[in-house]
């Protein structure tokens, strides 16, 4: 089937779009292939697409060549994609819970993530991805300047810190609502995550948790805070003096280093 053909099938999808685990179909073609163009697929890759839906991304991944697995929550969608590339020596579609996928074998990882849980899908790629070179997702154009977020600002946070650690976020363009089918409420933006090769996972996990519980209340110090989560005050006055971190910040205020600081410093 060629290109024109098969996105012509990708929007009589539409009518069986479930709107509860966010399905809307990419019918352009052209920014499909630009999307997964950015991932700079080479043979030897084990490329995911998660969320590959009635595989917009999907075509243009066969057509990379590398060895891809597929994985989607809705059973009728994958039961279309193993009819689609039947004859496809590289593409493996799976029914699969994104949010319950194990994510370390992968080199290059893609996906159209869904709104209502692209923070927990992006957390779990990079507390999981062991051999990862680079991500790409598209996700609604609010969603990415909040992921981009910079430090001293209301939407810094664990996710953002986690983001910096495991390697550089950038925006590589934007998708109108009319590509889709049925067309959203917003745009979309399209980014990539290039992954460093020289961090500790076990040390990312650790951070993970770290934050996410010094952010708890970010209303108050990151002394209260740290004091809470240790449960000792004088311990936690102790860090933040070693760490040269000043009692009365706010954990927005603190960056990337200063939390490996913290945690280091309480190790």
């Amino acid at each position: 089937m060629n290109k024109e053909e098969y996105f012509a099938t990708i929007e009589q999808y539409k009518l069986l779009a479930k709107h509860e685990v966010g399905q809307n179909f990419l019918i352009d073609s052209d920014a499909c292939e630009r999307i997964v163009g950015c991932l700079g697929i080479n043979e030897d890759d084990y490329v995911l697409e998660i969320g590959s839906g009635a595989g917009s991304l999907s075509f243009f991944l066969n057509e990379a060549g590398a060895k891809t697995q597929l994985i989607d929550i809705d059973e009728g969608l994958v039961t279309k994609l193993k009819n689609d590339f039947a004859e496809s020596n590289t593409i493996n579609p799976t029914q699969g819970n994104a949010m319950k996928w194990d994510y370390a074998p992968y080199s290059k990882i893609i996906g159209n993530l869904p709104y209502y849980i692209t923070s927990g899908i992006i957390e779990k790629v990079l507390l999981g991805s062991k051999t990862a070179q680079k991500a790409v997702f598209m996700v609604q154009k609010e969603a990415f300047n909040r992921l981009a977020a910079k430090i001293n600002t209301n939407e810094y946070g664990p996710l953002q810190i986690l983001i910096e650690y495991r390697g550089k976020i950038a925006r590589e363009f934007n998708v109108p609502r009319t590509s889709f089918s049925p067309a959203p409420h917003v745009d979309s933006t399209v980014f990539s995550i290039t992954f460093n090769d020289n961090r500790d996972l076990e040390e990312c996990v650790a951070l993970n948790k770290l934050t996410t519980a010094l952010f708890l209340n970010r209303r108050k110090t990151i002394l209260n805070n740290l004091s809470r989560h240790l449960g000792d005050s004088e311990k936690a006055r102790c860090v933040l003096l070693s760490c040269n971190i000043k009692e009365n910040a706010r954990p927005e205020n603190l960056s990337l280093n200063q939390y490996l600081s913290i945690l280091r410093g309480i190790k």
